[in-house]
């Protein structure tokens, strides 16, 4: 299935790391607590933002299946449970809409993502993009836009006068947004080359303890990310809803090793915050409880997670699509 394929699958349904040592990996864990409702907070690369832990990832809430109301209730429920980071996408659904009537009284207290996606990857389109997500959100600005499932775009447009960065940078002067990142799941090389422009804040990508034997983004994107400052937000860290039903019903891929995907990611090093994509008040306290007693793995359970995310792997496959290309 290709990369547009899925996202209209989703809208329709809605340094090497296999030998660190604890010292390195506690390293991964150190935060800060700035906020007393909040969960722990990490800095987000050079941005020096102060982010928590958890993230919610809104793409369930996006499908028909989840009603405005419903949708409204989990969104402040994670908030009132400490979650300071909100990402949204205008592919995911009426998403960013079902956000409007809460980002009405909570702007202030989250740091907001969304992003914009390659069908309109020009300089003026994406900041059209833009201007319609802060439109049916309500808002005036979000803290950081991503270049959506930059496997999907065009890498020799990309960094050109006419290209996404060229926008994102516009938008910026114009005070849409604050900072810029790229987020996606697979072609891991090409973030490598977005990250080394300098022009990249943050970085997003589907970093989990199966399909790192399948997309190299721990090998190859987390050293550029720590070469320029950039940091790096994991997603897919219970590998996505199951044949990606975003539809707030289906459960993930990886969601009977729950609580050791999400210290497995949050313990890579670099890494200042895990977004999940969470579709009712049940799975935010799950999930909650989790980062806020977070501990990384020990050397012994690291060890057998990785191996049984060898044999998922095997059968996973290209679950993203490709690696290269």
């Amino acid at each position: 299935m290709s990369e547009t394929t899925r996202r209209s699958f989703i809208e329709k349904g809605l340094a090497t790391t296999g030998a660190l040592s604890v010292s390195s990996l506690a390293g991964a864990a150190e935060s800060l607590s700035t906020d007393n409702e909040a969960l722990p907070r990490r800095i987000l690369g050079r941005t020096r933002e102060k982010v928590t832990l958890l993230g919610i990832g809104v793409a369930p809430l996006g499908s028909d299946k989840t009603s405005l109301k419903e949708a409204e209730a989990v969104v402040q429920a994670a908030i009132d449970h400490g979650i300071r980071y909100v990402d949204v996408s205008p592919d995911y659904g009426n998403a960013e809409a079902k956000l409007k009537a809460v980002l009405k009284t909570q702007r202030d207290r989250v740091f907001l993502v969304t992003k914009v996606n390659p069908d309109r990857q020009d300089r003026a389109g994406v900041q059209k993009q833009l201007e319609e997500s802060l439109a049916r959100m309500g808002v005036d600005s979000v803290d950081a836009v991503h270049i959506h499932n930059l496997g999907d775009f065009d890498m020799a447009k990309l960094f050109t006068a006419d290209g996404a960065i060229a926008g994102l940078k516009e938008a910026r002067k114009r005070g849409l947004l604050r900072f810029i990142g790229t987020s996606g799941h697979m072609r891991p090389p090409r973030f490598v080359t977005a990250i080394e422009t300098g022009d990249i804040d943050l970085t997003m990508n589907a970093l989990n303890f199966a399909d790192r034997n399948n997309y190299p983004f721990e090998d190859l994107v987390l050293p550029a990310a720590k070469k320029h400052g950039t940091a790096v937000v994991a997603m897919k860290v219970l590998g996505g809803a199951k044949e990606w039903k975003y539809d707030g019903q289906t459960p993930a891929t990886l969601a009977e090793h729950h609580a050791q995907a999400i210290r497995y990611s949050l313990g890579l090093p670099g890494v200042a915050c895990a977004v999940i994509g969470l579709s009712t008040v049940a799975e935010i306290r799950q999930a909650v409880e989790v980062a806020r007693s977070f501990k990384p793995l020990t050397v012994e359970e690291r060890a057998a997670l990785v191996e049984t995310g060898k044999h998922l792997a095997t059968a996973r496959g290209l679950y993203y699509g490709p690696v290269t290309g």
